[in-house]
């Protein structure tokens, strides 16, 4: 079984319900259909014309018979929920008909279908951009008890004809924090290796904290966050023997066996990495997309983590297939 199967057939069990706020995308629409023809999942699509959803849909061939379309109308949202999201605007200067009017906007709405526990997921960002998604996602669903940063990880999956990798591998943080300190890296590890642990059941998470210097082979300030935040996740899992985590790392002596070996001789994860944390977001940005445009990765996400309910923010140069998997991801447990 692929990745791509395994992923599919954990989903189709989960019997979810998704909302995909930009129904008048042709890609979203066409992975909406794909979604329940192969029973992956239930989808709403919320418009302000209903109409014209159905109109575009049959314009260029597809079915959309089984998926839930409607008018955006308050009267779907949970009133106290609706209360809580109006309240809390008004504290932040925003009249009570404006924080309405935002809840008429296709993502708000969408997030606060998501709180009102109608659906169990919302798959945005094929073309609002991540800061749209993430100020949606704040104003509505919030975060986590405990969580201090937002951040967000890709599931990178290789071509069948890859030289090197056969297995995904899990990138992070590509999408939200420009520069976390080290105590962030912490949060983002922690968020990811949940999220792997949900993805992969069972399987032990390799974590290589990426720089560019492996094991002292450079000396800099830069290097500095990525050795604390090191030493803070290895205590933090100690004992838990379904993880490792070592760095710095390069990330040649993190993927590639033998320089895995040469470079950190000593280190489980060098050489063997499943999960690449990033020291930052150019970093992070860039690599994600190298290895999607130049090494045929297919990169689904980026996934939020840290929310306190399912949301995910695509790239804007998603496909339908991504589209379709990212949601099928959104419904694991």
């Amino acid at each position: 079984m692929s990745i791509k199967e395994y992923i599919l057939d954990l989903a189709k069990k989960t019997k979810g319900k998704i909302i995909l706020p930009e129904s008048f995308d042709l890609r979203v629409l066409k992975a909406a259909s794909m979604l329940v023809k192969n029973s992956v999942a239930y989808v709403v699509l919320p418009t302000d014309n209903v109409q014209e959803v159905k109109k575009n849909a049959h314009n260029v061939g597809l079915d959309l018979s089984g998926v839930e379309i409607i008018k955006i109308d308050n009267s779907f949202l949970d009133e106290n929920k609706i209360k809580e999201f109006v309240d809390a605007r008004i504290k932040k200067g925003i009249s009570e008909q404006e924080a309405l009017e935002l809840l008429k906007k296709p993502l708000y709405f969408s997030m606060m279908y998501l709180k009102s526990g109608k659906c169990d997921a919302c798959v945005g960002g094929a073309v609002y951009d991540t800061a749209d998604v993430l100020r949606a996602s704040l104003h509505t669903v919030g975060t986590s008890t405990g969580i201090k940063l937002i951040s967000s990880y890709f599931l990178m999956i290789p071509p069948s004809n890859h030289l090197m990798v056969k297995e995904p591998v899990i990138f992070a943080d590509c999408a939200v924090n420009p520069d976390p300190n080290a105590l962030g890296l912490k949060d983002i590890v922690i968020a990811t290796v949940g999220n792997f642990r949900k993805l992969f059941p069972g399987k032990q998470a390799k974590v290589a904290m990426l720089s560019f210097s492996t094991k002292g082979s450079a000396n800099s300030k830069l290097l500095m966050k990525v050795i604390e935040a090191t030493e803070l996740l290895k205590a933090h899992f100690a004992g838990q023997f379904d993880v490792n985590i070592d760095g710095e790392l390069q990330f040649d002596a993190s993927v590639v066996s033998s320089i895995g070996k040469r470079k950190a001789p000593d280190s489980i994860v060098a050489g063997n990495a499943n999960i690449l944390i990033f020291p930052d977001l150019n970093s992070g940005n860039i690599g994600y997309k190298i290895a999607e445009r130049f090494g045929g990765f297919q990169a689904l996400g980026p996934i939020i983590q840290g929310l306190s309910l399912p949301v995910s923010d695509l790239s804007r140069g998603s496909n339908a297939e991504d589209i379709y998997l990212t949601a099928a991801i959104m419904l694991l447990r």
